[in-house]
C-alpha cells in the first residue's frame, strides 16, 4: 500500500508541476510574447526546476503547444454545459429552440469570460497568437475556432433559415462572438466607462442580458422579422 501511495504522490506532484508550467506559460507568453520569454523566467515564476519544461514538454515550443491544447480543453468544457444541439443540427428542432440554444451558448461564454479568473490568461495568450500566427495558433484554430464556429453557424442557420456556410451566416456568427469577446478584451475600458470597480456577478448578469438582447435582435433581423 505504501508503494502505491508513493507512486500516486509522485504522479500528483508531476501533474501539479505540469499544470503550474502551463498556467505560467499562458501568462508570460501572453504578456511578453513567445520569443521574449525564457525558460528560466517560466521556471522561476512557476517555482519549479527549469529542467521540468524539457521533461514535461520537450522544451519551450512544447509548452506553448500544451498551453494551446489547455485552452481548447477549457473552452470545450465551458461550451459542453450548454443545451444539447444534436436535434438542432439534425434539423428536427424549430427556430425558437435553435435560437435558445444560441442564447444559451452566449450566456455561458459571457459568464466565463467576465468572471472566470483564467479567462484573462486565455484571452491574452490567444490575442498574442492571433497577432503573430504560428503553430500554437494553428492548434487553437483547428481544435477550437473552426469547429466551434461551424457548430454555431449550424445552429444560427437553424434559428434563422439561412444556409449554414453562407458568407452572411459566417459573418453574423463572427459578429455575435465579437460582442462576447469584447467584454473580456476591453474589460478596463468597460469598467471605467461604466463606473464599475470590477465585474462581479451583478455586472456579469447585466452584460449577459445586454449581449443576449443584441444577439436575439440579430437573429430576428436575419429572419426578416425586424428591420
Amino acid at each position: 500500500m505504501s508503494l502505491v501511495m508513493a507512486r500516486a504522490s509522485i504522479l500528483n506532484d508531476a501533474e501539479g508541476t505540469r499544470q503550474a508550467l502551463i498556467r505560467t506559460g499562458l501568462d508570460l507568453f501572453g504578456r511578453n510574447g513567445f520569443d521574449a520569454t525564457s525558460t528560466r523566467e517560466i521556471a522561476q515564476a512557476a517555482k519549479v526546476n527549469s529542467a521540468g519544461i524539457a521533461y514535461h514538454f520537450g522544451g519551450k515550443d512544447g509548452l506553448r503547444q500544451a498551453c494551446a491544447e489547455a485552452i481548447i480543453a477549457r473552452i470545450q468544457a465551458v461550451l459542453a454545459g450548454a443545451a444539447p444541439v444534436a436535434a438542432i443540427m439534425a434539423g428536427t428542432a424549430d427556430r425558437d429552440a435553435a435560437a435558445e440554444q444560441l442564447l444559451s451558448l452566449v450566456e455561458r461564454m459571457v459568464a466565463f469570460l467576465t468572471t472566470a479568473p483564467e479567462s484573462e490568461l486565455i484571452a491574452r495568450f490567444v490575442v498574442r497568437e492571433m497577432l503573430t500566427p504560428g503553430p500554437a495558433f494553428e492548434t487553437i484554430y483547428g481544435g477550437l475556432f473552426e469547429p466551434v464556429h461551424r457548430r454555431v453557424c449550424g445552429v444560427w442557420a437553424a434559428a434563422t433559415g439561412m444556409e449554414p456556410e453562407a458568407p452572411a451566416t459566417r459573418l453574423a456568427v463572427f459578429a455575435a462572438i465579437g460582442q462576447v469577446v469584447y467584454f473580456r478584451i476591453a474589460r478596463p475600458a468597460v469598467t471605467r466607462r461604466m463606473g464599475w470597480n470590477g465585474i462581479g456577478p451583478e455586472e456579469a448578469r447585466a452584460i449577459g442580458e445586454t449581449v443576449r438582447c443584441s444577439v436575439r435582435a440579430s437573429i430576428l433581423a436575419c429572419r426578416g422579422e425586424i428591420s
